[in-house]
Protein backbone atom coordinates (compact mmCIF):
# COMPACT_ATOMS: atom_id res chain seq x y z
CA UNK A 1 0.00 0.00 0.00
CA UNK A 2 1.31 3.42 -0.91
CA UNK A 3 0.48 6.94 0.06
CA UNK A 4 0.11 9.07 -3.05
CA UNK A 5 2.19 12.25 -3.24
CA UNK A 6 0.16 15.16 -4.47
CA UNK A 7 0.32 18.68 -5.77
CA UNK A 8 -1.99 21.58 -5.04
CA UNK A 9 -3.17 23.23 -8.23
CA UNK A 10 -5.12 26.27 -9.30
CA UNK A 11 -8.78 25.73 -10.27
CA UNK A 12 -10.19 26.36 -13.76
CA UNK A 13 -12.56 29.03 -12.61
CA UNK A 14 -11.46 32.60 -12.26
CA UNK A 15 -10.98 34.06 -8.78
CA UNK A 16 -10.82 37.64 -7.58
CA UNK A 17 -7.71 39.46 -6.46
CA UNK A 18 -7.09 39.74 -2.74
CA UNK A 19 -7.28 43.30 -1.46
CA UNK A 20 -6.82 43.19 2.29
CA UNK A 21 -3.60 45.25 2.57
CA UNK A 22 -3.66 48.72 4.07
CA UNK A 23 -0.77 49.98 1.94
CA UNK A 24 -1.36 50.27 -1.80
CA UNK A 25 1.58 48.97 -3.80
CA UNK A 26 1.82 50.29 -7.34
CA UNK A 27 3.07 47.60 -9.69
CA UNK A 28 3.75 48.19 -13.34
CA UNK A 29 2.85 45.19 -15.44
CA UNK A 30 2.34 44.91 -19.17
CA UNK A 31 -1.31 44.66 -20.07
CA UNK A 32 -0.79 42.64 -23.21
CA UNK A 33 -3.37 41.93 -25.86
CA UNK A 34 -6.61 40.22 -24.82
CA UNK A 35 -6.69 36.57 -25.79
CA UNK A 36 -9.39 33.99 -26.14
CA UNK A 37 -9.55 31.80 -23.01
CA UNK A 38 -11.06 28.34 -23.24
CA UNK A 39 -12.34 26.22 -20.36
CA UNK A 40 -13.87 22.99 -21.63
CA UNK A 41 -13.89 19.26 -21.02
CA UNK A 42 -15.70 16.24 -22.37
CA UNK A 43 -16.89 13.82 -19.65
CA UNK A 44 -18.30 10.31 -19.81
CA UNK A 45 -20.71 10.73 -16.88
CA UNK A 46 -23.04 13.42 -18.22
CA UNK A 47 -25.22 13.91 -21.26
CA UNK A 48 -24.54 17.64 -21.75
CA UNK A 49 -21.02 18.97 -22.38
CA UNK A 50 -20.03 22.60 -21.81
CA UNK A 51 -17.36 24.87 -23.30
CA UNK A 52 -16.76 28.32 -21.75
CA UNK A 53 -15.19 31.06 -23.89
CA UNK A 54 -14.01 34.35 -22.42
CA UNK A 55 -11.40 36.98 -23.12
CA UNK A 56 -8.39 37.51 -20.89
CA UNK A 57 -8.03 40.62 -18.74
CA UNK A 58 -4.91 42.58 -17.76
CA UNK A 59 -3.08 40.93 -14.89
CA UNK A 60 -4.24 43.27 -12.13
CA UNK A 61 -7.72 44.02 -13.48
CA UNK A 62 -10.69 42.62 -11.59
CA UNK A 63 -14.38 42.28 -12.30
CA UNK A 64 -16.35 40.29 -14.81
CA UNK A 65 -14.46 39.30 -17.93
CA UNK A 66 -16.09 39.68 -21.33
CA UNK A 67 -17.50 36.48 -22.85
CA UNK A 68 -16.64 35.45 -26.40
CA UNK A 69 -20.04 35.46 -28.09
CA UNK A 70 -21.36 34.34 -31.48
CA UNK A 71 -18.58 31.82 -32.00
CA UNK A 72 -18.93 28.55 -33.87
CA UNK A 73 -17.87 25.75 -31.53
CA UNK A 74 -17.59 22.07 -32.41
CA UNK A 75 -15.90 18.82 -31.43
CA UNK A 76 -14.28 16.48 -33.94
CA UNK A 77 -13.81 12.81 -33.14
CA UNK A 78 -11.25 10.41 -34.56
CA UNK A 79 -14.05 8.81 -36.57
CA UNK A 80 -14.64 12.19 -38.28
CA UNK A 81 -17.92 12.84 -36.50
CA UNK A 82 -18.57 16.52 -35.85
CA UNK A 83 -20.65 17.63 -32.86
CA UNK A 84 -21.80 21.24 -32.97
CA UNK A 85 -22.29 23.28 -29.81
CA UNK A 86 -25.01 25.91 -29.25
CA UNK A 87 -24.49 29.15 -27.32
CA UNK A 88 -26.98 28.89 -24.43
CA UNK A 89 -25.87 32.11 -22.74
CA UNK A 90 -23.10 34.61 -23.52
CA UNK A 91 -19.83 32.71 -23.73
CA UNK A 92 -21.35 29.34 -22.70
CA UNK A 93 -21.66 26.70 -25.42
CA UNK A 94 -23.28 23.30 -24.92
CA UNK A 95 -23.91 20.07 -26.82
CA UNK A 96 -25.89 16.98 -25.87
CA UNK A 97 -23.72 13.88 -26.03
CA UNK A 98 -21.83 11.61 -23.65
CA UNK A 99 -18.08 11.15 -23.86
CA UNK A 100 -16.80 7.66 -24.63
CA UNK A 101 -13.75 5.97 -23.12
CA UNK A 102 -11.06 5.46 -25.74
CA UNK A 103 -12.40 8.15 -28.07
CA UNK A 104 -10.23 11.09 -29.09
CA UNK A 105 -11.69 14.60 -29.23
CA UNK A 106 -10.49 17.83 -30.84
CA UNK A 107 -12.04 21.22 -30.10
CA UNK A 108 -12.59 23.69 -32.95
CA UNK A 109 -13.58 27.32 -32.34
CA UNK A 110 -14.23 29.95 -35.01
CA UNK A 111 -14.82 33.43 -33.60
CA UNK A 112 -17.06 36.06 -35.13
CA UNK A 113 -13.85 37.94 -36.08
CA UNK A 114 -12.78 35.04 -38.31
CA UNK A 115 -10.12 33.53 -36.05
CA UNK A 116 -10.00 29.71 -36.08
CA UNK A 117 -8.63 27.79 -33.10
CA UNK A 118 -7.98 24.07 -32.74
CA UNK A 119 -6.91 22.06 -29.69
CA UNK A 120 -4.60 19.10 -29.61
CA UNK A 121 -6.46 15.79 -29.77
CA UNK A 122 -7.37 14.52 -26.30
CA UNK A 123 -8.07 10.88 -25.45
CA UNK A 124 -10.75 10.08 -22.88
CA UNK A 125 -8.84 7.56 -20.76
CA UNK A 126 -10.57 5.13 -18.38
CA UNK A 127 -10.36 5.89 -14.66
CA UNK A 128 -10.01 3.49 -11.75
CA UNK A 129 -12.99 3.27 -9.39
CA UNK A 130 -12.84 4.79 -5.94
CA UNK A 131 -12.53 1.80 -3.60
CA UNK A 132 -13.41 3.71 -0.44
CA UNK A 133 -14.20 7.31 0.51
CA UNK A 134 -14.23 8.27 4.18
CA UNK A 135 -13.15 11.07 6.50
CA UNK A 136 -10.51 11.35 9.20
CA UNK A 137 -10.53 13.69 12.19
CA UNK A 138 -7.40 15.81 12.51
CA UNK A 139 -6.56 17.62 15.73
CA UNK A 140 -4.48 20.71 16.41
CA UNK A 141 -1.54 21.25 16.02
CA UNK A 142 -1.54 18.68 13.20
CA UNK A 143 -3.70 21.08 11.20
CA UNK A 144 -4.58 24.75 11.58
CA UNK A 145 -8.31 24.04 11.67
CA UNK A 146 -9.31 21.01 13.70
CA UNK A 147 -12.01 18.92 12.08
CA UNK A 148 -12.78 16.19 9.54
CA UNK A 149 -10.87 15.89 6.26
CA UNK A 150 -11.35 13.64 3.21
CA UNK A 151 -9.57 10.32 2.77
CA UNK A 152 -9.87 7.68 0.08
CA UNK A 153 -8.46 4.52 -1.43
CA UNK A 154 -8.12 3.27 -4.99
CA UNK A 155 -6.33 0.49 -6.83
CA UNK A 156 -4.27 1.82 -9.72
CA UNK A 157 -4.46 -0.24 -12.94
CA UNK A 158 -1.21 -2.07 -13.66
CA UNK A 159 0.82 -1.48 -16.79
CA UNK A 160 -0.54 1.90 -17.90
CA UNK A 161 0.49 5.51 -17.32
CA UNK A 162 -2.37 7.04 -15.38
CA UNK A 163 -2.93 10.67 -14.41
CA UNK A 164 -5.58 11.65 -11.91
CA UNK A 165 -7.47 14.71 -10.79
CA UNK A 166 -9.74 14.86 -7.75
CA UNK A 167 -12.64 17.23 -7.12
CA UNK A 168 -14.36 17.79 -3.79
CA UNK A 169 -17.98 18.79 -3.20
CA UNK A 170 -19.29 19.65 0.26
CA UNK A 171 -23.08 19.58 0.38
CA UNK A 172 -23.12 19.73 -3.45
CA UNK A 173 -20.83 22.81 -3.59
CA UNK A 174 -17.57 22.36 -5.50
CA UNK A 175 -14.52 23.58 -3.58
CA UNK A 176 -11.94 24.79 -6.09
CA UNK A 177 -9.61 27.08 -4.16
CA UNK A 178 -5.95 26.65 -5.13
CA UNK A 179 -5.25 24.34 -2.20
CA UNK A 180 -8.41 22.33 -2.86
CA UNK A 181 -7.44 21.04 -6.30
CA UNK A 182 -5.32 17.95 -6.57
CA UNK A 183 -3.62 16.06 -9.41
CA UNK A 184 -1.11 13.22 -9.40
CA UNK A 185 0.36 10.45 -11.54
CA UNK A 186 0.99 6.77 -10.86
CA UNK A 187 4.66 7.00 -11.83
CA UNK A 188 5.85 5.37 -8.60
CA UNK A 189 2.70 3.44 -7.65
CA UNK A 190 1.72 1.62 -10.84
CA UNK A 191 -0.66 -1.23 -10.08
CA UNK A 192 -0.63 -0.55 -6.33
CA UNK A 193 -3.36 0.10 -3.81
CA UNK A 194 -3.21 3.80 -2.97
CA UNK A 195 -4.37 5.43 0.26
CA UNK A 196 -4.62 9.20 0.64
CA UNK A 197 -5.16 10.56 4.15
CA UNK A 198 -3.01 13.70 4.24
CA UNK A 199 -4.91 16.02 1.89
CA UNK A 200 -6.04 19.22 3.63
CA UNK A 201 -9.10 21.02 2.28
CA UNK A 202 -9.30 24.75 2.91
CA UNK A 203 -12.66 24.17 4.61
CA UNK A 204 -12.99 21.55 7.32
CA UNK A 205 -15.84 19.09 7.32
CA UNK A 206 -18.28 18.86 10.21
CA UNK A 207 -20.61 16.11 11.35
CA UNK A 208 -23.55 15.79 8.99
CA UNK A 209 -21.78 17.26 5.94
CA UNK A 210 -22.11 15.34 2.69
CA UNK A 211 -18.71 14.89 1.01
CA UNK A 212 -18.81 13.90 -2.65
CA UNK A 213 -15.57 13.07 -4.42
CA UNK A 214 -14.91 12.82 -8.13
CA UNK A 215 -11.88 10.95 -9.41
CA UNK A 216 -11.06 11.92 -12.99
CA UNK A 217 -8.69 10.55 -15.59
CA UNK A 218 -6.62 13.29 -17.23
CA UNK A 219 -3.77 13.42 -19.73
CA UNK A 220 -0.14 14.16 -18.95
CA UNK A 221 -0.53 17.30 -21.05
CA UNK A 222 -3.37 18.61 -18.90
CA UNK A 223 -1.47 17.87 -15.69
CA UNK A 224 1.52 19.82 -16.97
CA UNK A 225 -0.72 22.73 -17.93
CA UNK A 226 -2.40 22.89 -14.53
CA UNK A 227 0.96 22.75 -12.77
CA UNK A 228 2.30 25.70 -14.78
CA UNK A 229 -0.87 27.70 -14.17
CA UNK A 230 -0.57 27.09 -10.44
CA UNK A 231 3.06 28.16 -10.34
CA UNK A 232 2.31 31.50 -12.00
CA UNK A 233 -1.06 32.46 -10.61
CA UNK A 234 -1.66 30.79 -7.24
CA UNK A 235 -2.74 33.43 -4.77
CA UNK A 236 -3.03 36.30 -7.24
CA UNK A 237 -5.37 35.29 -10.02
CA UNK A 238 -7.01 32.60 -12.05
CA UNK A 239 -7.25 31.05 -15.45
CA UNK A 240 -9.09 34.03 -16.91
CA UNK A 241 -6.45 36.53 -15.72
CA UNK A 242 -3.40 37.00 -17.91
CA UNK A 243 -0.28 36.06 -15.90
CA UNK A 244 2.99 38.00 -16.41
CA UNK A 245 4.15 35.25 -18.77
CA UNK A 246 1.02 33.70 -20.35
CA UNK A 247 0.91 29.93 -20.11
CA UNK A 248 0.41 28.23 -23.43
CA UNK A 249 -2.32 25.64 -23.26
CA UNK A 250 -3.19 23.13 -25.96
CA UNK A 251 -5.21 25.43 -28.24
CA UNK A 252 -3.54 26.94 -31.30
CA UNK A 253 -4.77 29.67 -33.62
CA UNK A 254 -4.55 28.25 -37.13
CA UNK A 255 -5.42 31.65 -38.64
CA UNK A 256 -2.70 33.59 -36.82
CA UNK A 257 -0.24 31.47 -34.85
CA UNK A 258 0.89 34.47 -32.78
CA UNK A 259 -2.65 34.99 -31.50
CA UNK A 260 -2.85 31.70 -29.60
CA UNK A 261 -5.55 31.04 -27.02
CA UNK A 262 -5.14 30.53 -23.29
CA UNK A 263 -6.81 27.78 -21.34
CA UNK A 264 -7.17 24.08 -21.99
CA UNK A 265 -9.47 21.56 -23.58
CA UNK A 266 -9.49 18.05 -22.13
CA UNK A 267 -11.41 14.81 -21.70
CA UNK A 268 -12.06 12.80 -18.54
CA UNK A 269 -13.69 9.65 -17.31
CA UNK A 270 -15.27 10.16 -13.89
CA UNK A 271 -15.67 7.93 -10.84
CA UNK A 272 -17.75 9.31 -7.97
CA UNK A 273 -18.57 8.40 -4.39
CA UNK A 274 -20.12 10.13 -1.38
CA UNK A 275 -19.99 9.86 2.39
CA UNK A 276 -21.83 11.62 5.21
CA UNK A 277 -19.42 12.82 7.89
CA UNK A 278 -20.03 11.10 11.21
CA UNK A 279 -22.00 8.17 9.81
Amino acid sequence: MHTLKHYYLLGLLSCGLLAACEDVIEVEAPKGEPRLVVDGWVYDDRDTQTILLKNSAPYFDSGNLPPETDAEVSIKTETNEVVNYTEVEPGMYQADFRGEVGQRYTLVVETSEGQRYESTSQTLFPVAPLDTVYTVFKESPEVEDEGYYPAWELTDPEGSEDYYRWKFYINDTLHSDPADILVASDEFVDGEQITVTDFILERTLTSGDMLTMEQLSISEESQDFLTRIQQLTAGVGGLFDTPPDPVRGNIANVTDEQNYALGFFGASSVARDSVVVGE
